[in-house]
């Protein structure tokens, strides 16, 4: 069986306006920058990394109504950016808004 799942907590970076496809659903693309400590072969090291997020139907609707800075755990997949792009972006519709961390 395959699976792509990522769950990824950051801060909105940056966030473009909520648009609608021509289907008319509600959809918002924005950067989540993420910073954590991690541990590999007993080492800490800190990573540091930028991913893009897109996001459809009422869970965009309700993310454009965050200010960058706010601090969200998302759960989602990873898809190319397009067919002929390596580039990876995250696609969600599931998040939680983290306090205070």
């Amino acid at each position: 069986m395959s699976r792509n799942e990522l769950v990824l907590s950051g801060v909105i970076a940056t966030r473009e306006k909520l648009r609608h496809t021509p289907a008319g659903i509600p959809a918002l693309n924005f950067l989540l920058s993420h910073e954590s400590q991690q541990q590999e072969a007993g080492q800490a090291f800190t990573t540091q990394l930028d991913i893009p997020v897109w996001v459809l139907g009422e869970a965009a609707v309700q993310l454009d109504r965050l200010a960058p800075g706010t601090k969200i755990t998302l759960k989602g997949f990873l898809v190319r950016k397009s067919r002929n792009s390596s580039q990876l972006v995250l696609r969600t519709e599931q998040f939680k808004l983290l306090d205070g961390e």
